[in-house]
């Protein structure tokens, strides 16, 4: 079962392998008509207004992947609606057999361009990236309340991941956030 794949595994390995497209929690050593890696998005540059669940050598441009419940087509379709509701007209492209969605959003100071890509292996996640069009140089640091340092795309993202109500598929259980107090 889905719930067993990761027995004796952490989530850390889990996400990595996820990530890596080496993870695949029902397949078997006889399965050769299996595809060579499942595909994923692309990783980010350092400084560029981008986010990536692939971008591990820039940490300001990671997100982790998203998680939901469910199975994958409902996730599927339900993110589909999301987006061509909120997208430019005619910009979604999906393709359910691949996992594959892509989007436009339009926001006050320009266009972000999003890519999901669905497992589509029961382990409920899908990977994505989001990039400006127009890269714009992030803020030195958070001046007011709430405030997310680092790309735009990181807060738009985070949002769009809250207002469908999934969740961030985080790789640490033992992390501790800790104030700092700088005197």
């Amino acid at each position: 079962s889905v719930s067993d794949a990761g027995v004796g595994r952490g989530r850390r390995d889990v996400l990595l392998g996820i990530c890596l497209g080496t993870f695949c929690p029902n397949a078997r050593a006889d399965n050769a008509s299996a595809p060579d890696a499942p595909r994923r998005p692309a990783s980010c540059a350092t400084g560029t207004s981008c986010v990536s669940t692939s971008a591990f050598l820039t940490p300001a441009n990671y997100l982790p992947p998203w998680e939901y419940l469910g199975d994958d087509t409902a996730a599927f379709k339900s993110l589909e609606k999301l987006l061509v509701e909120k997208a430019q007209p005619g910009s979604v492209y999906a393709d359910e057999t691949t996992g594959f969605i892509r989007a436009d959003l339009k926001y006050p100071d320009g266009v972000d361009t999003y890519e999901f890509h669905f497992k589509n292996d029961g382990s409920r996640i899908v990977l994505f990236s989001a990039r400006s069009q127009t890269n714009k140089v992030s803020p030195p640091g958070c001046f007011q309340k709430g405030c997310i340092n680092g790309p735009r795309n990181r807060a738009r993202a985070e949002a769009l991941r809250d207002e469908i109500g999934w969740l961030g598929f985080e790789t640490d259980e033992d992390k501790k956030w800790v104030p700092l107090l700088l005197h």
